[in-house]
């Protein structure tokens, strides 16, 4: 990745368009400038201080004293724009949405449009709040906040451990019916909790509540215990597959900050050791 920055003042002392000063700094072309901020590519600090905020508009008149910065990554640019995504709750105040497999859930500085988040806050038409994550290679449910006050109240609940977090995973091997995984990560600690809803010979179908949010908490605390997820990119071995991942956020349970009614959500998607091979 290459990363063009200036303060606009370096090289023009009037207030000039983020297109002119783009070209002036990468030496790339104004079509592929204009698509690359479309994507989430491009970033702006105005007077240079202050919140780094994505601009997608090079038409934006910037000030001498403001800084441009463009992330550029021809392999992200590339990756095709998110054009679809399933809701399967949702109200004025945040959504429930379905995450497929090698989807991210949201941008990085090279660019957003291939995530979630961003088809989400262009269907609405609004900013959306981030308040916990899946993994690319995760599928399953994940929860929007639609303004800052629903965001703030899912992010207490999240870290307070109050949202309810059920997995479904297939994994290496004949587990325990039921078990607890203690081991500590990042030298914090991780609690994984999981039952076995069915078993064959080779590989077991695994409720899992997570009771910490530890980076690949799950993926790891299986890999530890001899049962690696099947299809597991990054952990565990004799457990990779062409068919990716088999791990599924299945189900989100919480008291509705709004309403104070429990709500309980599950995956219409479900995993089976049927369609293993």
């Amino acid at each position: 990745m290459k990363i063009y920055k200036t303060i606009v003042n370096k090289h023009f002392t009037t207030k000039t368009s983020a297109l002119e000063v783009l070209v002036k700094i990468s030496k790339q072309k104004e079509d592929l400038l204009i698509d690359a901020a479309l994507k989430g590519a491009v970033w702006l600090q105005e007077k240079s201080k202050g919140k780094i905020l994505r601009l997608r508009d090079l038409s934006v008149i910037l000030d001498p004293s403001d800084t441009i910065s463009f992330f550029y990554d021809h392999r992200v640019l590339a990756i095709e724009t998110l054009e679809e995504g399933s809701c399967l709750f949702e109200n004025s105040h945040y959504g429930i949405w379905f995450k497929p497999a090698g989807i991210i859930t949201q941008g990085t500085q090279a660019g957003d449009h291939s995530s979630l988040m961003r088809y989400i806050e262009k269907t609405k038409n609004r900013q959306i709040y981030l308040v916990h994550r899946l993994d690319r290679e995760t599928a399953g449910l994940i929860l929007f906040s639609y303004h800052q006050e629903s965001a703030k109240y899912f992010s207490k609940l999240f870290s307070e451990n109050k949202v309810k977090k059920v997995y479904h995973a297939i994994v290496m091997g004949q587990t325990p019916e039921s078990g607890k995984i203690n081991f500590s990560l990042e030298d914090k600690e991780a609690l994984t909790f999981y039952k076995r809803l069915e078993a064959s010979h080779e590989h077991s179908l695994v409720e899992v509540e997570i009771k910490t949010g530890r980076l690949h908490q799950i993926r790891k605390h299986f890999d530890m215990i001899g049962h690696p997820v099947l299809g597991d990119p990054k952990y565990g071995k004799g457990n990779k597959n062409k068919d990716g991942l088999k791990l599924l956020a299945y189900g989100l349970e919480f008291r509705d900050p709004f309403d104070r009614q429990k709500k309980t959500f599950q995956s219409p998607f479900q995993l089976s050791l049927k369609s293993i091979t």
